[in-house]
């Protein structure tokens, strides 16, 4: 059986079932796979909501106490809520499963058991907020029995916190997080049994070493000669009248295989023959792998959560954890497993763990809404999925962490956008908006992880396209095969940017350039912005073969803002003077990036407006900073 659905009402973000006024419906109502579940999402959107809703619920393996507080209970427009229900749901238990739990499955009508897991908490006194009722019942409704103490340790999961101190972890120490591990490994076992044999001086269990040791310690020299010291010149002085007073040096604790647990700690080899401190990063892969060795040993539904895996990590070695989880959340069909395979859940920031795995895997937490992204949930269709696998990478992975998204056509949009969302208002950082570069392909690959049938993701994406139609006057050789927007009828036109904007829904939109391409419209809008991007283009050109220094690049600005001074005082059309403009790139005599690079050096300093903007980028950034703050 696996953990297949979390489901909270009002606890935390998440906030009541639709009510008879309308409103929104807040509840949690969460699907999970059963092997590897990544949730992704900006900071503050219900993600370690998640991960501790099925701590209280299930509770976990390692010795931390969650207790539940008063800020726990969601606070909405009517203020705090009194009482919160979080429920776990079970699937696919095999017979022996549901023998175990015999008494507390649920079956329906198709005769499919079930087993669910209910916590129900309530404040018993507003003025006394520490005063809470929880209670954890079975049942879907928790309207089943109790949830006892037995059938409680065998659902619990391991956690591992984030910015977890790996190595405090794995010290000995009573109630060692590494002795508890150990103590669930079978081949511990064996080892309870006390085999110390006093007369032949041997042990060989965990528990008859310990013992042994003990036996030798206390017949120490030195420590038998302390001991006399203490006894006859010191603790005898004290003694009154027939009083006998004598002390023994012992071994702290008891002779157990828990005592012997926590006298053990891990850390990883040394390098050079000698102890020394190794990473933080190396540290947190040594405490996963012990956390790994207690799953792996599970029969019943393993469950392992884990928030921000990518602490201390570099991304390769994040690569490499996440390759890990993976293998061990897989079916084993060779039957070389003997264990069942572990589920799951983790929490992540890091673009690197969302980009190397498989997008079907994925949930998008949004402002308190889970979207998961698996097959039939999206737009997405099976040559999507595989398109993704492939393609989307680390830069692009930054699409699931953003408020907002502008999905571009080149690096030189990339580059050329945010510089001039910045001139003329808050920027796309500011903004929480994210640019991807998908290059000239799979634009609306992208763009449909976010359409879905039914409750839309509240992510605002721009897919910023060129229109691909030259205007009057374009010479031949820059023309190519491109159709003339003047030599087109209005319906012809219409049809044209109809197609192009045909997989728009939901919160995606297309905005295509208003004549041809970024750098021409750029350079049309306004004589402002032409001067700007004939000093781009000409820079561009000295760039070539080798970076110009600082005066050469003063030389070459002033220049071609004379140049289109002249144009201008000598009456050339601006769209004539665009087309001029933009042919050194349309020609390849210089590079689109690099231009875009000096057109934002020189946004830097130029005092550019919206008005002096294409209207398309104008209305696509006002959608993006609309998007990102509602």
């Amino acid at each position: 059986m696996y953990l297949s659905c979390v489901r909270a009402e009002n606890f935390r973000i998440f906030g009541p079932g639709r009510g008879d006024d309308g409103d929104e419906d807040g509840r949690l109502e969460l699907e999970l796979d059963r092997g590897t579940n990544v949730l992704v999402g900006e900071n503050d959107s219900g993600k370690s909501a998640i991960i501790d809703a099925i701590r209280i619920c299930l509770l976990t393996t390692a010795a931390d106490y969650y207790r539940v507080t008063r800020d726990d209970f969601h606070v909405g427009s009517n203020g705090r809520a009194k009482a919160f229900t979080i429920t776990c749901g079970f699937s696919d238990l095999t017979v022996e499963e549901q023998a175990t739990f015999l008494e507390l499955v649920t079956t329906d009508r198709e005769g499919t058991a079930s087993l669910f897991v209910t916590v129900h908490a309530e404040a018993m006194d507003p003025l006394r907020p520490q005063r809470i009722s929880v209670t954890t019942r079975t049942g879907p409704d928790g309207s089943g029995p109790a949830l006892d103490g037995a059938a409680r340790e065998l659902l619990k999961a391991t956690y591992l916190r984030p910015l977890r101190d790996a190595e405090a972890e794995l010290r000995s120490g009573r109630g060692s997080r590494l002795s508890q591990i150990l103590a669930s490994y079978p081949a511990m076992s064996v080892q309870e049994v006390d085999d110390f044999d006093e007369k032949a001086d041997s042990a060989s269990t965990l528990v008859g070493i310990l013992h042994r040791a003990e036996y030798h310690l206390a017949r120490n020299k030195s420590v038998a000669a302390a001991l006399d010291d203490i006894n006859g010149d010191y603790l005898s002085k004290f003694a009154i009248g027939s009083d006998s007073l004598r002390g023994q040096i012992t071994v702290s604790g008891d002779a157990t295989l828990a005592r012997a647990l926590e006298r053990l700690e891990l850390a990883l080899s040394p390098e050079t023959g000698e102890w020394t401190r190794r990473g933080l990063g190396y540290s947190n892969a040594l405490f996963m792998a012990a956390e790994l060795l207690l799953l792996g040993n599970s029969d019943i539904a393993p469950l392992l959560l884990i928030e921000e895996p990518e602490a201390h990590l570099h991304p390769q070695l994040q690569a490499r954890i996440m390759d890990l989880l993976q293998e061990r959340a897989q079916t084993d069909k060779g039957g070389k497993r003997p264990t069942a395979p572990v589920q799951v859940l983790l929490t992540t920031h890091s673009p690197n763990l969302a980009s190397a795995i498989a997008v079907k895997h994925l949930t998008l937490v949004a402002k308190g809404r889970t979207f998961r992204l698996a097959p039939g949930l999206t737009y997405l269709d099976g040559g999507d999925y595989e398109f993704l696998t492939r393609f989307l990478d680390v830069t692009k992975a930054a699409l699931f962490f953003a408020r907002a998204v502008a999905i571009v056509e080149g690096d030189a949009e990339a580059i050329l956008l945010p510089a001039l969302a910045a001139a003329t208002g808050p920027t796309f950082n500011a903004s929480g908006v994210t640019v991807v570069n998908v290059g000239t392909v799979g634009l609306f690959r992208y763009s449909r992880i976010f359409q879905r049938d039914g409750e839309q993701i509240p992510v605002a994406v721009a897919c910023i396209r060129d229109r691909d139609l030259v205007p009057a006057g374009t010479p031949a050789d820059m023309r190519g095969k491109l159709k003339c927007a003047q030599e087109m009828k209005p319906d012809e036109i219409t049809r044209h940017l109809k197609k192009l904007t045909a997989r728009d829904s939901g919160n995606v939109r297309t905005f295509v350039s208003d004549h041809w391409t970024l750098e021409y419209d750029l350079a049309a809008s306004s004589w402002e912005m032409a001067t700007l991007m004939h000093q781009a283009v000409q820079a561009a050109i000295a760039s070539k073969s080798a970076w110009p220094d600082a005066g050469t690049l003063a030389e070459s600005d002033t220049t071609a803002a004379k140049q289109v001074t002249q144009w201008r005082d000598d009456g050339k059309p601006l769209e004539t003077t665009a087309i001029d403009i933009y042919r050194p790139l349309r020609m390849e005599q210089a590079s689109k990036p690099i231009a875009a690079q000096h057109a934002a050096r020189l946004l830097g300093k130029a005092p550019i407006t919206e008005k002096q903007l294409p209207k398309y980028l104008v209305d696509a950034f006002a959608y993006l900073r609309a998007g990102a703050t509602r």
